[in-house]
């Protein structure tokens, strides 16, 4: 570890508002930072700037900033990342990536104020969905600020709340733990599962979109929304073991979701507040860190690979399995690479085991086509990345040896089918 470099950080970006927390390690808990207003605090931060073209003074979009004269409100980032690369306020045109990397630069630089003499070890950033403009684009940013893929994940909510959840005392996992969210999208539900017949546990968590029944609009309307929330909400618990249930979302700050929440409490634990995912980010960054946390639990869905992925080696007399990827890692984020030299060996071996099913599958790829050499005296390189959740994209790249074997710079890439994919055809 780097001299400095200590912080665990969480961020929730969202397209209205954004919230960053630090984990505190003394109190095993993630600590939220917010934006200095007065002798108060502002700890959900719009996405939003204010910007002076005049002076390029840029500010955060406050009450008494608001009331400034001079100035263009830039709002909905996430939005503007999904639309083009170029955007226009008023009378002025602006780069997208320009003005998020303003508003990442503010949003981190609010950590000065508590650690002046420290830097980021691992950061979390959470999005409603990872979109890969999103993630590309946020990536890009925060290279440029000097941290790094090793440094850096980009979450969904989903993934953010599987860490939330299991980072709970464990009595609240012991049976399926329920998320409800209801905002300008509508009513969702997330149920999430502990499998702890498995060592390491496998969490999953299956998301169900309930907009349909429940949209945003139905707090304009003069119909009973307490009644249309709890007959939805009880159909969606109904034969499933769920005794701890949370919910997030500005449209649960009303009296009716209060009066609903404690009839729903019946029977299960019911926890309200608007910082979860916020917190679920804080804690995959402390998890994410630790080798013997990163044991204990699989989070598998959409997004994470479903199989270790491994290379059969030689090393000291002895056959080796060198893992490449493990399951649970977002496929997206794999790419890794290790050098090999073969020993009178014309194939390598690729294996996948799938932690759900068990079942492990060799993968046999050929190096017939390489320039021949004496034993001993070529170097590969074997590198792994995905093409989605179970397409594995091999490329061997042959290093020669020395100046005795100039390289030949021949390069060939396959594609394999890892376990499971027969699952999703």
């Amino acid at each position: 570890m780097e001299a400095g470099r200590s912080l665990l950080v969480g961020i929730d970006l969202c397209d209205d508002m954004a919230q960053i927390s630090y984990y505190d390690k003394k109190i095993y808990e993630p600590v939220p930072v917010g934006i200095p207003v007065g002798d108060k605090y502002i700890y959900e931060i719009p996405s939003a700037l204010l910007v002076n073209p005049n002076t390029n003074e840029w500010l955060w979009k406050t009450k008494e900033n608001m009331q400034l004269g001079g100035y263009t409100l830039i709002s909905n980032l996430l939005s503007k990342i999904k639309k083009s690369e170029k955007f226009q306020e008023g009378s002025y045109i602006f780069k997208t990536k320009d003005v998020v990397k303003k508003f990442m630069v503010k949003l981190l630089s609010l950590l000065n104020e508590h650690f002046p003499n420290e830097t980021i070890l691992k950061l979390v950033i959470t999005i409603p969905e990872r979109e890969n403009v999103i993630v590309d684009l946020l990536k890009n940013i925060l290279a440029e600020l000097g941290i790094r893929n090793d440094r850096l994940v980009i979450l969904g909510h989903k993934q953010s709340y599987m860490y939330y959840a299991v980072s709970q005392p464990k009595e609240l996992w012991a049976n399926s733990v329920g998320l409800f969210e209801f905002d300008e999208m509508g009513l969702r539900y997330t149920n999430l599962t502990v499998d702890k017949r498995t060592i390491p546990y496998i969490v999953g968590a299956d998301v169900y979109d309930l907009s349909d029944i429940m949209p945003y609009s139905v707090l304009q309307e003069k119909g009973d929304v307490k009644y249309m929330f709890l007959n939805t909400a009880n159909t969606m618990l109904h034969k499933k073991m769920v005794t701890t249930i949370y919910v997030t979302g500005k449209g649960f700050d009303q009296r009716w979701a209060t009066d609903a929440l404690k009839e729903l409490c019946n029977g299960r634990r019911v926890f309200r507040g608007q910082n979860l995912f916020n917190k679920g980010a804080a804690y995959a960054a402390r998890m994410l860190t630790d080798r013997e946390k990163t044991k204990e639990f699989i989070f598998l869905d959409d997004d994470m690979l479903t199989s270790d992925i491994s290379i059969r080696t030689y090393h000291n007399a002895k056959m080796h399995d060198v893992v490449l990827a493990k399951a649970g890692t977002l496929w997206s984020d794999i790419d890794e690479s290790i050098d090999i030299i073969p020993d009178n060996e014309d194939e390598i071996q690729i294996t996948d085991k799938n932690v759900l099913t068990r079942e492990t599958r060799a993968h046999i790829l050929s190096l017939s086509g390489f320039a021949v050499r004496d034993n001993k005296t070529t170097r590969f390189t074997v590198r792994i990345r995905f093409a989605d959740q179970y397409t594995c994209i091999v490329t061997l790249k042959d290093n020669g040896f020395g100046e005795f074997y100039p390289s030949t710079n021949r390069i060939w890439e396959r594609y394999i089918k890892i376990n499971g994919a027969d699952s999703k055809n």
